[in-house]
């Protein structure tokens, strides 16, 4: 029994296709193309690793002098979000501000 590759393409099928990339874009080109996709696909890895800002940079305790901002017309409580002390909306899951998920209110 053959093996089978990708998509079920046989040993032959490959050959085949390596020989018309080789034939359109040449040796060197596909060498080219190789490389490039290799580096795209390890910066890409990289780049998942690797959080997008460093945690000792993000702020940990708002400064005292921040203020919030001011309150919304509309549907505006007495809430604040407990990272930056901004005004929630009565009915926001999420501040507006920083993105962090409120707390619920107990009733």
């Amino acid at each position: 029994m053959l093996a089978v590759g990708p998509f079920g393409l046989g040993a032959p099928e490959l050959i085949i296709i390596l020989v018309i990339l080789v034939l359109l874009f040449g040796a060197t080109r596909l060498v080219d193309i190789g490389g490039s996709l290799g580096r795209g696909i390890r910066e890409f890895r990289k780049n998942i690793r690797e959080p997008a800002e460093p945690e000792d940079a993000r702020p940990t305790d708002p400064s005292p002098s921040a203020t919030p901002p001011p309150p919304r017309d509309l549907g505006v409580s007495a809430r604040t979000c407990a990272n930056c002390n901004a005004q929630l909306v009565s009915d926001a899951k999420f501040c507006a501000e920083c993105g962090a998920p409120t707390q619920a209110t107990v009733q």
